[in-house]
């Protein structure tokens, strides 16, 4: 059934997405700034606990973070975003999701199973595009993307917020989603722990070296993923051959069902995303789980 919703979602976007990575560019990463959030002057403080200091940058301009309903300003636009919070929220891992085209920030946290996450004790955060063509700015070079700016701005608030686990940030996302996770991995793997691409994937022609090796799922409907005039398939194969070259574990799921996401897509993203926090190490998939699909395998 969700599945069916799924396709009703996607063919009834107007939009193609035949363009896609023509304008790929390396990006750079943030400068790191210090947020002092304890008063010295208290009494209480202990003199020995060091400050805790944002990671991601200055994050004086960051609203708190609440359950629902959120809103973020980028670069003059406000941006809207949903979150979902587990019981416990300080310290938390975080999972970003980003949707498919013509889909919805909702659709993508309950078609696939994605809201649930935060049952499991991570926060999730579904952001809303601009209505680009395609649907997250993946064409302008990565110092200029407004996404990866909104992508790096939620991840300093989301700190200010919640004092999120630096080891644990994740990414996932469908079809023009999963492009903006594989865009993510390129241009962001020094903020990202790992992350699971459904029908996502780069062309080799476009690859871009990530400047830190992190662990990924793809996840691909076989030959018939296509959409827009994109071959996803191909994009997913050629992706996975870039990233073992370059060292990367890759685990590949290819389910041959189309461009649509597997069942279970929520919980089987989690079972990767939650065994591989920032530099795990020894690898603890070397051998694939009994809970793993039997249509993934490590290439």
């Amino acid at each position: 059934m969700a599945q069916r919703r799924f396709q009703s979602s996607l063919v009834a976007s107007s939009l193609i997405v035949s363009s896609l990575f023509m304008l790929l560019a390396c990006g750079s990463s943030d400068n790191n700034n210090t947020n002092t959030d304890v008063d010295a002057g208290s009494a209480d403080v202990d003199a020995s606990i060091a400050p805790l200091t944002n990671p991601y940058g200055d994050g004086s301009g960051c609203s708190a973070m609440v359950a629902g309903a959120n809103q973020i300003t980028i670069d003059g636009t406000v941006r809207d975003f949903e979150v979902v919070l587990p019981a416990n929220s300080e310290g938390a891992p975080i999972v970003f999701a980003w949707h498919w085209l013509g889909g919805t920030a909702t659709q993508t946290l309950d078609l696939m199973g994605i809201r649930a996450l935060a049952d499991e004790g991570a926060i999730v955060i579904a952001p809303t595009p601009t209505g680009l063509s395609v649907e997250w700015d993946i064409l302008s070079p990565a110092a200029q993307s407004i996404d990866l700016k909104l992508f790096d701005q939620l991840l300093t608030c989301g700190w200010e917020s919640f004092h999120i686990d630096a080891e644990r940030v994740f990414n996932t996302g469908m079809s023009a989603g999963g492009l903006f996770t594989s865009f993510l991995a390129m241009h962001r793997s020094e903020h990202i722990a790992s992350s699971v691409h459904f029908s996502g994937g780069i062309l080799a022609s476009q690859y871009v070296q990530p400047s830190t090796t992190i662990p990924m799922m793809l996840v691909w409907g076989g030959p018939t993923d296509t959409f827009g005039g994109y071959n996803f398939h191909n994009a997913s194969i050629e992706f996975s051959q870039s990233l073992r070259d370059d060292g990367h574990f890759i685990v590949e799921c290819e389910h041959t069902a189309g461009h649509v996401p597997p069942p279970n897509a929520g919980a089987m993203a989690w079972d990767f995303l939650q065994a591989h926090p920032r530099g795990v190490s020894p690898e603890p998939w070397s051998m694939l789980p009994a809970s793993v699909p039997a249509f993934c395998e490590i290439p």
